[in-house]
């Protein structure tokens, strides 16, 4: 049995219309240039007539497998799971299937995965590679398929655009929202030194905090992690090596959690003994005990910006979207105080 006898229904569905074959597929394939009228036509047609399109023939014609690969460090990292969730929902509007890989932070099983994806023809990747070192960026210079960035910036020889935040001003944000509010001792809790969107925030943090002429290596600096554990040992840590701080900026949320738990069963108030800023807007923030103020990823966003992109990419090769750079959001709850608005405040 030839494709053509395979995909014979999408004649049927043409000839119900009184329209051509080629508008039915543009309009099923979601093509711009089918107007809402004909595209909702097609559509009632295609739930009226039982019509089905065929996958396996509709990527024999079109030479494409309508699968894209999803590569992210940990599924289990609340942010990768919320990027996974819209670019997912953006790619299934579309007639695509994403396959996930993840990766653990393993640049062997990250090479592994773009080594997969190649085997089984996905038509595109999209990635957040953990560590981009030269034998992957080589990896990935051979690639005949597009690929975007998420979370990551194009690294040198290659060609690709990329979606992310931009962390170095969202984290001076942070520390510019704490310093207006007369903090001046203000500690900060690191990701891993190996993360990149750790580095940016750190940096953000030491260049704010120096634009206002204090001394952050005075005031302490600890290396947390990523996970609330970790933020309490974080905290226990910089509390006793600066127990004058007055702020701690956390470099994300679960970060911060962890924080606000120790100073809980130190039983220090939050904010009146000490306030805490982080970085995400995960749903543990906004808890009624935590009130967490931070700055928020629009992770919503970010993930149909990264499909679209990709969309683009597929549908013109010659056609490279332009990265971009997405502002992150201060949400303001309740674990920051404003010192200035307690009278005769002084720093001791």
């Amino acid at each position: 049995m030839g494709v053509e006898s395979i995909v014979t229904n999408i004649k049927d569905v043409a000839k119900y219309l009184g329209i051509s074959v080629s508008t039915v597929s543009r309009a099923l394939n979601h093509y711009p240039d089918v107007s809402p009228i004909t595209k909702n036509q097609v559509m009632d047609a295609v739930e009226h007539l039982n019509y089905r399109p065929n996958a396996v023939a509709k990527g024999l014609i079109q030479k494409k497998t309508f699968t894209v690969g999803l590569m992210i460090p940990d599924i289990s990292d609340p942010i990768c799971s919320l990027l996974a969730a819209s670019v997912e929902k953006s790619f299934s509007d579309q007639g695509y299937q994403v396959v996930y890989g993840s990766t653990h932070r393993d640049p062997a099983k990250e090479k592994q995965f773009i080594l997969n994806a190649v085997s089984r023809q996905f038509d595109g990747l999209i990635l957040t590679p953990d560590v981009l070192d030269e034998e992957l960026i080589s990896l990935l210079s051979d690639l005949r398929m597009p690929v975007v960035f998420l979370r990551r910036r194009m690294p040198e020889g290659l060609n690709a655009p990329f979606v992310d935040v931009d962390h170095y001003h969202a984290a001076s944000a942070a520390v510019r929202h704490l310093i207006t509010r007369g903090h001046q001792r203000i500690g900060f809790i690191a990701m891993p030194a190996s993360s990149f969107t750790g580095s940016e925030r750190k940096r953000g943090y030491l260049d704010t905090m120096s634009a206002y002429g204090l001394m952050p290596e005075m005031m302490g600096m600890v290396e947390g992690g990523r996970t609330i554990e970790q933020g309490r040992t974080a905290m226990a840590e910089l509390y006793q090596r600066c127990p004058g701080l007055t702020a701690v900026f956390a470099a994300n949320d679960l970060l911060a959690v962890g924080a606000l738990e120790w100073l809980h069963q130190q039983q220090m108030n939050v904010p009146g003994q000490i306030s805490v800023i982080g970085f995400d807007n995960l749903e543990h923030a906004a808890l009624h005990w935590t009130q967490l103020t931070t700055m928020e990823q629009p992770t919503e966003e970010m993930g149909r910006k990264c499909a679209l992109a990709m969309l683009r990419m597929m549908r013109d090769p010659k056609q490279l979207p332009v990265s971009e750079l997405i502002e992150a959001k201060l949400i303001e709850r309740g674990s920051v105080l404003n010192l200035n608005a307690i009278p005769m405040y002084t720093m001791n």
